[in-house]
């Protein structure tokens, strides 16, 4: 009787520990051996595309886009504008007392209003269009960074959740693995080593379980303040983008085309504006009185003042400003090509990543298939006593690892493919 149910418990345990190994994803509650646990949420109806929206709202360079549009009105404001710049009241008083004292005085006024020079109004009215295309483009490109980040974000989430699950797994066996040896110890069938092995054998387990459970902690922290959120989708997987290549309509790379025109519509504006001298016309009056011989009686006569106004020259004054608006444009030329460039580099390595793991995965699934046989095997023969308890441990440790690596290179290729899409401006 106590032969059978001594064979009976250790087919329970060697059963739990195959079963363990094998299932993909605990049922229940979550069970922490750490105090600490902040609170989160998987929601089974919250989509990626939601979260990189939220995000957005509340990510801290949304603000730039409120005003990069604030600065397009502005400019509308400028290009519809009549006038050129600020318009002006001019007064001026003559007066001969303290020179020829021969009773002249003259009184000037007028309003002096600045006209647009020849092609300027077009020029800003071209500022103030790539200003908006550009705003807009802004935008979209910083959402697709913000999902950027949040995939990321994600996946090195699922990540480390999978390796705590796990490591929770392998806890699990190794606590039920040191509960049958202690029974056979006290039947005689092993010896005391024997236990002290499977002891610390199962100490060593709950370490890294430990640890796993602190990097899930740290991604979760990392994941609530990207988002500001403490719910997470519970799907995310993402199907592979059929875009051959990277092409123009990419929003980062749009952004930096909007980027360039913009500037190029400065260079234009400004060597039109010759800094600010405004071509002007003034209409006014112009009084002037003068006094009788011999008489305190004066005699008024008022005209109409017309002056225009029109800068000729001084394009060596001009030519600094004109540079530096060049600079510029040549500036954000360099880090559009320097972005195509990045990119590019990011699209390889991307693809590269891909097929590296999808074909990595095929031969991990493999040594799944043969790591779960051996646990089996291994079972069987430390069960009959034909291998030792150390050799059992060694045999187990090797497939559980290949069980781990399938799993985890599973994900790898989910994430990969995300990556892949981010490169290529695939918004969720």
């Amino acid at each position: 009787m106590t032969g059978a149910f001594q064979m009976s418990y250790r087919m329970i345990g060697a059963l739990s520990l195959l079963a363990c190994l094998v299932i993909v994803r605990p049922c229940g509650a979550e069970a922490l051996l750490l105090e600490h646990l902040d609170e989160f949420h998987i929601e089974e109806g919250l989509t990626l595309a939601e979260v990189v929206n939220l995000t957005y709202e509340r990510y801290p360079q949304s603000a730039l886009v409120a005003a990069y549009e604030e600065e397009s009105r502005a400019l509308e404001q400028r290009s519809t504008s009549w006038i050129a710049g600020f318009p002006m009241i001019y007064l001026q008083y003559i007066d001969d007392s303290l020179i020829s004292d021969r009773g002249i005085s003259e009184i000037q006024s007028g309003y002096q209003i600045p006209v647009w020079m020849w092609g300027q109004r077009e020029a800003s009215q071209r500022v103030t269009e790539e200003a908006r295309f550009a705003s807009q483009k802004y935008a979209t490109a910083l959402k697709l960074e913000i999902a950027g980040l949040v995939r990321d974000t994600l996946w090195k989430l699922r990540i480390v959740e999978n390796r705590r699950e796990i490591a929770k797994q392998i806890f699990e066996v190794a606590q039920r693995l040191t509960q049958v040896v202690r029974r056979r110890v006290e039947l005689g069938d092993l010896s005391r080593q024997d236990q002290l092995l499977a002891q610390g054998d199962e100490l060593e387990k709950k370490t890294v379980y430990l640890e796993a459970e602190a990097e899930v902690m740290h991604a979760r922290k990392a994941y609530q303040n990207l988002t500001r959120m403490s719910r997470a989708p519970a799907q995310f997987d993402e199907i592979q983008s059929k875009k051959p290549d990277l092409d123009e309509q990419h929003p980062s790379l749009a952004a930096a085309d909007a980027s360039v025109e913009r500037a190029q519509a400065e260079v234009e504006f400004t060597r039109r504006s010759k800094q600010g001298n405004q071509p002007s016309i003034m209409i006014g009056t112009d009084s002037t009185s003068v006094a009788a011989a011999g008489s305190r009686a004066r005699d008024y006569g008022t005209g109409t003042n017309l002056v225009l106004q029109i800068p000729i020259g001084g394009d060596n004054w001009h030519a600094p400003a004109v540079a530096q608006a060049n600079v510029a444009l040549n500036e954000r030329i360099v880090q559009r090509e320097t972005l195509r460039r990045q990119l590019e580099k990011a699209l390889h390595e991307a693809r590269h990543n891909l097929e590296v793991d999808s074909a990595a995965l095929v031969v991990l699934e493999q040594r799944r298939t043969i790591a779960e046989s051996q646990i089996a095997m291994s079972r069987i023969s430390f069960e009959a006593g034909e291998i030792s308890l150390i050799d059992y441990l060694k045999i187990q440790t090797g497939a559980q690892s290949a069980i781990r690596d399938a799993r985890e290179r599973a994900l790898m290729v989910k994430r990969d493919t995300a990556t892949l899409n981010q490169v290529l401006g695939v918004a969720p």
